[in-house]
């Protein structure tokens, strides 16, 4: 393994030990250590559970994407402000024309990065572009061990070709790769062969199986094709199993990732802050800012938000937890039972489900008396 290969992965391994305790004591100051920038909401692909695709004319409804020169200004604004490490994602950020030209300025700022990708559109330039300037981290979303699995999950059989190409071409650069797949009725079925494809380019393998509603625009039928609460458990346990077989607790760890990514909590760090409503640590020490300019406190929200691009970055962070101060979860949350179960009904996923921050989703519902149940 090269020299650079080794330093990188040795990053990586670093931040993922202490992320989330140096998240926390940032939370405590209220620093903006952990950002994402959503480049785009375009994509090649067009995935039936995606909750945040667009196509070109809602685009316009909507707004317009950030040019070159506004994100990388935000980006050194973010810098003042404290940011550390920058998720870069989408849609699909290769997509847009200019990528290198943004993510080279952001790397050169010296920022830890994370790169969400499927890959399909690597090639030879970007291979150099990221032996030149590694990304800490590469995430790589896999729907499936077939052509023809992707050809139901992602409305393209090619892309499965593709995405291996990119695994392929990405082995070699020297980051921590890591595969990720989302499984909903299509392609629940090849989770062994999905883990097999993901273990010959790395040993970080994430599944998720929660899948929300679309959100800001977005129109995919999510709901058509999510698991059952049964069904998403039986799973992961399944996963689990496949895991403990080897009697390691890093591969182990692996397992929990995507669940646990979703339930990264102050109250665990000693730091119960306000806005209390929100239990991650979202507008606390983290924040998404969407292709169009908003800011929010994690990519599952769609208001209220700041605006950064305008406002500024400090400004629009200093604002952005005082958003959320009024805001209450439903009566029937307070009181339920589950709620100590971990339920994901946190305030950005009932909006996504139900469009309001005072209604409950009957799906999460059981998803926690679900959890609960074999809790017992």
């Amino acid at each position: 393994m090269k020299a650079s290969t080794i330093s990188k992965n040795q990053i990586a391994k670093e931040w993922n030990s202490n992320e989330i305790t140096l998240a926390a004591r940032a939370a405590q100051r209220h620093v903006p250590l952990g950002g994402t920038f959503e480049l785009t909401p375009r994509c090649n692909l067009n995935c039936k559970m995606c909750y945040v695709r667009l196509d070109p004319l809602t685009m316009k409804e909507i707004g317009r994407e950030k040019n070159a020169k506004e994100w990388i200004a935000l980006a050194r604004e973010a810098a003042e402000a404290g940011t550390l490490n920058l998720l870069i994602t989408g849609g699909e950020p290769l997509l847009r024309e200019d990528f290198a030209e943004i993510y080279t300025a952001i790397c050169q700022m010296g920022f830890i990065i994370t790169l969400n990708t499927n890959a399909t559109l690597m090639n030879s330039e970007y291979a150099e572009l990221f032996k030149k300037y590694p990304p800490t981290a590469v995430n790589v979303t896999l729907y499936g061990a077939s052509a023809e699995t992707y050809e139901k999950v992602c409305g393209s059989a090619a892309a499965f070709y593709k995405t291996i190409e990119g695994l392929e071409m990405l082995s070699s650069v020297p980051t921590e790769l890591e595969v990720r797949t989302t499984f909903i009725k299509d392609n629940m079925h090849e989770l062994d062969k999905v883990r097999e494809i993901a273990n010959k380019y790395t040993k970080r393998f994430a599944i998720n199986a929660f899948v929300n509603k679309p959100i800001r625009g977005a129109t995919s039928k999510a709901e058509n094709v999510r698991l059952s609460p049964r069904e998403i458990f039986d799973l992961y346990q399944y996963n689990a199993e496949y895991y403990n077989t080897l009697n390691d607790s890093d591969e182990i760890a692996l397992e929990k990732n995507m669940d646990t990514d979703n339930h990264i909590g102050v109250k665990e760090n000693g730091f119960d802050l306000p806005p209390k409503i929100i239990t991650c640590l979202g507008a606390k020490s983290m924040y998404w800012i969407t292709w169009d300019g908003k800011m929010l406190p994690c990519g599952s929200f769609s208001s209220p938000y700041t605006l950064p691009f305008e406002e500024g970055f400090k400004k629009a962070w200093d604002r952005l937890p005082g958003l959320f101060e009024d805001i209450e979860l439903p009566e029937k949350c307070k009181n339920c039972e589950f709620s100590a179960e971990k339920c994901p009904n946190c305030p950005a996923i009932l909006q996504s489900e139900t469009g309001s921050f005072e209604n409950v989703s009957e799906y999460i519902c059981a998803i926690a008396q679900e959890r609960g149940r074999r809790k017992k």
